[in-house]
């Protein structure tokens, strides 16, 4: 089943690479610069330009080797676009169970964000595998830690100002993945071409996370 294929991956490597505004033309080299520093899943915002053409040149030429989802998706109908495109999962910026819902139905991997704890069990509820904590440095290293005392067994994943300085410490602290954007996927590195940057990057990230990872 692709969800579960796609968590592997997610797990495998500690880090979902977010794609934020860049053009279609870009991305694909982006990926492959990714890919080459070990990064294999990747997510393109739908608040980025022409994302759809994105997504599907993604599929095209990265499916056999990256899994790609759509970020930012905050109603059914961006979720069926999304997935119509060859998203292999899904994220959103808020918990939307009308969301979830149609995800799960065209039987997709959903992570949807979350801060409170409320919000946590009820994606619990709904059978939710993957939860992204959003925003997570705004929200520290210490609530990540304190919410999963009385939630424990949850599979988050920090989002929102993650850097190379701490990843170290979120992966120690339990999360199970980080996703990573503009410390990442670099529009200036991006637009000057500085593909080995930004694979060497990529290594960084994942070796920041793997060797900190919590046990």
């Amino acid at each position: 089943m692709i969800k579960h294929r796609v968590i592997h991956a997610i797990e495998q490597t500690g880090l979902i690479a977010i794609v934020r505004g860049i053009e279609p033309e870009s991305v694909l080299p982006l990926a492959e610069a990714l890919y080459a520093g070990g990064v294999e899943v990747i997510e393109v915002t739908c608040n980025s330009t022409r994302y759809l053409e994105s997504i599907t040149a993604l599929k095209m030429k990265m499916g056999d080797k990256m899994k790609v989802g759509a970020g930012t998706v905050i109603n059914p109908v961006m979720a069926q676009l999304v997935i119509d495109a060859g998203a292999d999962f899904v994220l959103s910026p808020d918990f939307n169970p009308d969301v979830v819902s149609m995800v799960h139905e065209k039987q997709r991997l959903m992570i949807p964000a979350v801060m409170t704890p409320s919000e946590i069990l009820q994606a619990c509820r709904l059978g939710v595998d993957l939860l992204k904590l959003f925003p997570a440095n705004s929200l520290g290293i210490d609530y990540l830690k304190e919410i999963q005392g009385p939630l424990d067994n949850l599979a988050l994943i920090p989002v929102g100002g993650i850097t190379l300085e701490n990843t170290a410490s979120f992966a120690q602290a339990g999360a199970f993945a980080v996703g990573v954007g503009s410390a990442l996927t670099n529009k200036q590195w991006v637009k000057d071409g500085e593909w080995e940057k930004i694979t060497r990057q990529a290594e960084a990230f994942i070796r920041a996370f793997l060797d900190n990872k919590h046990r």
